[in-house]
């Protein structure tokens, strides 16, 4: 599972920087982080899945959320009705032009354009994204954007 979670970590800081729009990456889901963080993006692991492949080989299926984290105070500080924390997070997430298409400079583009992670291991499935508000101690609010995708990794078993 770790090689998976340093997989995407590293594809998904290649395409979008780190110190520019997206501040910082972590692996796992941070409780404690720091506000100089932020934005940044969050690769926690859920689940591993373990089945027989064939005679050979051994299948695993990991569940990942990719969690794109903001301090939600980005909206106290605009006009009345501006949702530019939760504009933030779509357009990050999940941006499309106006043919319905995904930009390049959203997750999911990068996600799907990069399904195959090596030999027999790939994403195999983007399955929602899920938009909501967290309370990570006292004095941090976060609104986030989480992206749960399921890679598959095929072993083969020793003789």
């Amino acid at each position: 599972m770790f090689d998976t979670l340093t997989k995407i970590k590293n594809l998904l800081e290649t395409n979008f920087g780190k110190g520019g729009v997206i501040k910082d990456y972590f692996i796992d889901d941070p409780n404690l982080i720091p506000v100089s963080s932020l934005p940044c993006i969050a690769i926690s692991p859920v689940s591993t899945d373990i089945n027989i492949a064939d005679t050979g080989r051994d299948s695993f299926t990991f569940a990942i959320d990719v969690i794109l984290i903001i301090d939600a105070k980005m909206e106290l500080s605009k006009y009345k009705g501006e949702m530019v924390g939760t504009q933030f997070l779509a357009e990050t997430m999940e941006r499309k032009d106006s043919s319905g298409n995904l930009e390049a400079n959203s997750i999911l583009y990068v996600l799907r354009k990069n399904m195959d992670l090596g030999d027999n291991w790939y994403i195999q499935n983007i399955s929602r994204v899920d938009y909501g508000l967290r309370v990570r101690s006292e004095q941090l609010i976060t609104k986030e954007a989480s992206c749960r995708i399921e890679v598959i990794r095929y072993n083969n078993r020793p003789t």
